[in-house]
């Protein structure tokens, strides 16, 4: 059937509008690009479409007349209970129970709705995640109650909003503040790991999800989202590394006399009992709805789980591939079984693999004039970024995943 021009526009205004939807709940480029292009084919549309973390060009053919949108976009986190809204509003357009007017305006008030979590929650989210994942990294149990409550003062310290240059700086002045907060509580007890304790306490801020994105987009062959976005991730561990850097000469300042008191380490059972917090932490984290938080858990116990059987029996780059393989063929039974977002189980199987610390560390290594440590480990934070990202490609062509619409 032959649109009419106004409701071809109509349905174009739409798109774009899922388009903006898309990119602002943190879709990679290849990910929006294949589902633009699957709604238009659903739609009865011919269009093409480019995504860049800040804009999304659109083109649309209708008879002899070619019309293109232009759409300047904020780059933004990961936002899956808003995914899961603009994934519906899409089916129900093109299943005719909405039309692609009233889809728009249920689209525009998604991007409008407020979804941030009582501020107590987003503390607790803070703390508990930093002491997750200072088990994880290991430490004693003075590191990890030190870490506990240097996270819950970061917690309440992002809950304020900085504005105009201020927001550019929010990184450097977290890893400041933490750098001081944990140096002091190291000068009372000499026995507390610095390292361990800041690395586990700025792991919120630590863009490893970005890197392994920008890998994936890179890797088909979306070059300019792809570089830009890993280039956008380097330079936030930058000003993490940096606020590291100034706390610790700040810190050296610091004349408090210390406790002579040694903390015994922590037992290795008692993963067992964090792998699922932190992984259900991700629920805060990602936005996403406490309904989903069981499947969230789920993924990202699943993920650490076949990583760590992976680096024990073939070392840490295969363990990577193996959880992204497991994660990402999970991830698409998961969307076929419930139809919804495979992403609603992806990312939180993958936000405990991705290798963000060590492109921290590496940079650390780079201030201290580390030089050699600081480009190896940044390599090797490359290299096992793309493991995980092959490994989720391999699960992808294991299990299909579900269609785009």
């Amino acid at each position: 059937m032959l649109l009419s021009r106004e409701e071809y526009l109509k349905r174009i205004k739409f798109i774009v509008q899922f388009g903006r939807g898309m990119h602002a709940v943190g879709a990679p480029a290849h990910s929006l690009e294949a589902a633009l292009n699957g709604l238009c084919e659903r739609l009865g549309l011919r269009g093409s479409f480019i995504s860049i973390p800040t804009a999304i060009f659109c083109s649309f053919r209708f008879l002899d007349e070619e019309v293109t949108r232009i759409v300047r976009v904020e780059p933004s986190g990961v936002n899956l209970g808003r995914l899961m809204k603009v994934d519906q509003v899409a089916q129900d357009v093109i299943r005719d129970r909405l039309s692609a007017e009233e889809g728009d305006r249920q689209l525009e008030g998604i991007l409008q709705e407020s979804d941030s979590f009582p501020a107590w929650v987003t503390i607790l989210c803070f703390s508990l995640t930093s002491g997750g994942m200072l088990t994880l990294f290991g430490g004693s149990w003075g590191d990890l109650w030190v870490t506990l409550l240097v996270g819950a003062l970061i917690g309440i310290l992002s809950l304020l909003k900085p504005l105009g240059r201020g927001a550019e700086l929010i990184e450097a002045f977290m890893a400041l503040s933490v750098t001081l907060l944990a140096s002091l509580f190291g000068k009372i007890s000499p026995d507390i790991n610095l390292g361990v304790v800041i690395l586990a306490s700025l792991i919120m801020f630590i863009p490893g999800l970005n890197i392994t994105i920008a890998i994936a987009e890179i890797a088909t062959q979306n070059l300019t989202s792809g570089t830009s976005r890993l280039m956008g991730g380097f330079m936030v561990l930058l000003k993490l590394a940096f606020g590291v850097f100034v706390g610790t000469k700040l810190a050296a300042l610091i004349r408090v006399s210390g406790l002579s008191y040694e903390f015994a380490a922590i037992p290795s059972w008692v993963i067992l009992f964090t792998v699922p917090i932190t992984a259900a932490m991700s629920t805060v984290e990602f936005k996403a709805p406490w309904k989903e938080a069981k499947w969230i858990t789920l993924a990202g116990a699943w993920g650490y789980l076949c990583a760590k059987t992976g680096t024990h029996y073939f070392g840490p780059e295969m363990g990577l591939f193996l959880g992204g393989l497991m994660v990402g063929a999970g991830a698409n039974i998961f969307a076929r079984l419930r139809l919804k977002p495979s992403s609603l189980f992806q990312f939180p199987g993958l936000i405990l693999l991705v290798p963000g610390s060590m492109g921290y560390r590496g940079l650390s290594y780079l201030y201290a004039r580390d030089v050699v440590m600081g480009f190896d480990t940044a390599f090797t934070t490359l290299a096992m970024a793309f493991a995980l990202v092959v490994g989720v490609f391999v699960g992808n062509i294991l299990i299909k995943p579900r269609t785009n619409f």
